[in-house]
């Protein structure tokens, strides 16, 4: 998921992109006093609902989450930004890479990725599955994680679908 943080001008993709940050506050905590797990996968699962809609120009729902892993405990008080980014579309579907870094407050300026993630979502018109369209990979890294969606996608409808 390295490309997923590359967020200057220079290398701006043509992928929708969602960001979202928040402090870690005791009530979104477990009785470890660290992030609760399920309160970090509802911040992923909105921040990519976000990406997915902008994409799709419309009504986004989550079909399933894939790959859920913990690389790391999230402090209360510690900062955190979750990005999402678009990577690749089905006919309906999108899929969407997640990540949650964290700020520790002691050192701020390196973030430590925490939780990463595939999200698919699939755009709905009238409660159905609707057509999205297609991504354009132009840079280098749009069509890298163009090839890593489309790995990702055909992985699920493979495993899914027999």
């Amino acid at each position: 998921m390295k490309g997923i943080m590359s967020m200057n001008k220079k290398n701006a993709t043509t992928f929708a992109k969602a960001e979202s940050s928040l402090i870690m506050e005791p009530r979104l905590s477990n009785e470890h006093g660290t992030a609760h797990g399920g309160e970090l996968v509802k911040i992923m699962d909105n921040t990519a609902g976000i990406a997915a809609t902008k994409h799709a120009k419309g009504s986004i729902v989550t079909a399933r989450i894939d790959e859920i892993v913990f690389h790391k405990a999230i402090n209360i008080s510690d900062i955190v930004t979750c990005i999402a980014q678009v990577c690749y579309v089905g006919s309906t579907s999108l899929q969407v890479m997640t990540k949650i870094v964290v700020h520790e407050m002691e050192n701020y300026d390196e973030p430590k990725t925490a939780l990463t993630a595939f999200f698919t979502m699939v755009h709905m018109v009238d409660d159905k599955p609707s057509p999205v369209p297609p991504l354009k990979p132009v840079t280098e890294e749009d069509k890298r994680l163009f090839k890593l969606g489309k790995e990702k996608y055909l992985e699920i409808k493979e495993k899914y679908n027999k």
